[in-house]
């Protein structure tokens, strides 16, 4: 019984293909709350950005004594020039 745990995920994606085949009205449901979690996810990271953009613009240079730009940089422009 302790080897069962790594077919879990096989026999639980083989269940829920054969639920779908059965329902199809089951798979609408699934790519709608996959849509829906991407939508969250993509205002969760929307307000990170608009959050560390606003606290960039806000940030007064003269409160630290070192010169270290790269921690001085919002997250939104550090991500951008990544890619």
């Amino acid at each position: 019984m302790k080897n069962l745990r790594y077919y879990i995920p096989g026999i639980l994606l083989i269940t829920f293909a054969a639920v779908i085949i059965a329902f199809p009205e089951i798979l609408v449901a699934f790519v709608a709350a996959s849509i829906i979690m991407a939508g969250i996810g993509a205002l969760y990271v929307g307000h990170m950005l608009r959050k560390s953009q606003t606290e960039y613009n806000s940030f007064n240079d003269t409160v630290f004594e070192f010169d270290d730009r790269y921690f001085n940089r919002s997250f939104a422009r550090i991500w951008r020039n990544r890619f």
